[in-house]
């Protein structure tokens, strides 16, 4: 299933327009923020634009907001939480499912500081940092980087297909070819992929591509898939 350009592919990244409808709008990067992290940048297929988001952890959290079907948008750094009245942090993510939920997102490091407006800062526990959201009129999800470490295989995936998700845009057919991918789907509980390249008249690259697609729309899904593997066994995603 790989699609073998995932590293390089971040470059490809082109629309920075943010959906003008949203509530918030990306907090830029400080200048010390991008010197001292490492930052990512890529076209987002669910946002229909750039992100920009600062260190590894950050970044696996953006993929898994990516390959969430239930998610509508994503905006990175929304907006900053008060901890004390002289510090502030800033917010990982704020997220809109398709049925409307608003909620934050707030990645927890291993070291459990964050870098606020007054320098470093030790965060409250999770249970403490919620209500102060609540405070703020703020409804925050927490989130450990250990707990962000459990999910490391999906977060693996999602790397993998995300260029395959960009390729399957520039597919004319990709509609149609999705049809016909669902038919399969319809007539066998799972099909791997090789037996899909054989009964759908287009090229690998564009089932493949088209696979991701379904897979980053929710329609389908990949069963028991490692990573780097040539073929994947795929099932339909009911409601």
């Amino acid at each position: 299933m790989t699609a073998g350009t995932a590293a390089s592919a971040i470059g490809t990244a082109t629309n920075h327009h943010v959906d003008p409808t949203l509530n918030y709008t990306p907090r830029p990067l400080s200048r010390g923020q991008r010197s001292r992290r490492e930052v990512f940048v890529y076209q987002s297929p669910r946002n229909q634009r750039v992100v920009t988001v600062s260190d590894a952890a950050n970044f696996a959290l953006a993929l898994r907001l990516e390959f969430d079907p239930e998610v509508r948008r994503y905006v990175e750094r929304p907006r900053q939480l008060q901890l004390t009245p002289k510090t502030r942090i800033d917010l990982s993510f704020w997220s809109q499912t398709t049925s409307g939920d608003q909620r934050f997102h707030l990645l927890i490091p291993a070291t459990r500081t964050a870098h606020g407006t007054t320098g470093t800062v030790t965060l409250p526990s999770p249970e403490e940092l919620i209500e102060i959201g609540d405070r703020n009129g703020v409804l925050l999800t927490c989130l450990s980087e250990s707990e962000l470490l459990s999910s490391l295989p999906q977060v693996a995936i999602a790397f993998e297909l995300l260029p395959l998700v960009w390729a399957s845009e520039r597919i004319a057919k990709r509609a149609s070819i999705a049809a016909q991918v669902k038919e399969l789907l319809g007539r066998a509980e799972r099909i791997n992929l090789a037996s899909v390249g054989g009964a759908i008249p287009h090229s690998e690259h564009q089932i493949r591509a088209t696979i991701a697609w379904m897979i980053h729309q929710g329609a389908a899904k990949l069963v028991d898939y490692a990573p780097g593997a040539n073929d994947a066994v795929l099932e339909a995603c009911h409601d």
